[in-house]
């Protein structure tokens, strides 16, 4: 009978720990499946976390802070650029400008020997050979060109005329500065000092100045003819140099022509040189620059 229940403990101490080895292996799968679950829920959570991260930097440069910084780092780069651009343009017009005057000023020079050389062919054909002592120019002749001086002015014309006219022949006429302007819409006709005294003034009914109407068109100036007006005066030369041409021929007191010639200068008013064309030692022609 003892043995018997020996037997029996046995067995039931053996199903004890059959069934306390299943609990175990029960708790340690279950253990197993809570790491794993722990380990994907890291991992969604770590991927929350990364993805937070994308969006937030986007976010960051999408601020108007890091717009701003983008942009002016473009903006410097494009001014960078500008100006070395610029600078290169700067070089390239210096360099083509001098080249332009070079070649000017060679043109020039050919120009003036041609028309010397016509004048000396045009001297040379009323003299023979044999007449040596009529002969202007020797053989030998220098061609040079020489400074005279500087002429003021301040009207922006110059005359060139003999100066026993000016007792003789000069006349008093005043001056009478007409300038007219018409307005492109209603045709209504304006007289500088009369409707306005200065282009910067405003005329009754516009909100622009005259020189601002003139810029966008709706004011034109009229041309006025003032031929019949010139004489041999400060008036005659003002209306020659006003006309079209620039320049005039003034005539004396009976009407023919002679009197003086007058031209208006490129920059108004300022000294100008005036030179003189020299072949063997003589003038033979002067000219002055307008600018």
């Amino acid at each position: 009978m003892e043995e018997i229940l020996n037997h029996l403990q046995l067995g039931v101490n053996a199903f004890a720990l059959l069934v306390a080895g299943w609990i175990y292996s029960a708790y340690i799968k279950k253990l197993k499946s809570t790491i794993t679950s722990k380990d994907e829920q890291i991992k969604t959570v770590e991927k929350n976390i990364f993805f937070l991260k994308d969006k937030n930097s986007e976010l960051e440069k999408k601020s108007p802070e890091n717009i701003e910084k983008i942009l002016n780092e473009r903006i410097k780069i494009r001014e960078e650029e500008v100006l070395r651009l610029n600078h290169d343009k700067q070089k390239h017009t210096d360099e083509l400008k001098l080249k332009t005057q070079e070649i000017n000023r060679l043109r020039s020079e050919v120009e003036k020997s041609r028309d010397i050389r016509k004048t000396m062919e045009l001297l040379d054909l009323d003299l023979e050979e044999e007449d040596v002592e009529f002969r202007l120019f020797s053989s030998d002749a220098k061609y040079e060109i020489e400074e005279m001086g500087v002429v003021a002015v301040d009207s922006g014309q110059l005359m060139i005329t003999d100066p026993c006219y000016i007792d003789s022949e000069w006349q008093d006429t005043q001056f009478e500065d007409i300038r007219l302007l018409k307005d492109k819409e209603t045709a209504s006709i304006y007289q500088f000092r009369k409707d306005f005294s200065n282009y910067e003034d405003k005329i009754d009914g516009f909100s622009e100045t005259v020189n601002e109407l003139i810029a966008s068109g709706r004011l034109e100036e009229i041309e006025i003819d003032y031929s019949d007006r010139v004489d041999f005066s400060y008036a005659g030369a003002c209306y020659s140099t006003l006309s079209e041409k620039g320049y005039g021929a003034l005539p004396f007191k009976l009407g023919h022509e002679g009197a003086g010639i007058a031209v208006k200068t490129v920059l108004g008013d300022g000294m100008y040189p005036v030179y003189a064309e020299k072949y063997d030692g003589k003038i033979i022609r002067v000219y002055f620059n307008l600018i």
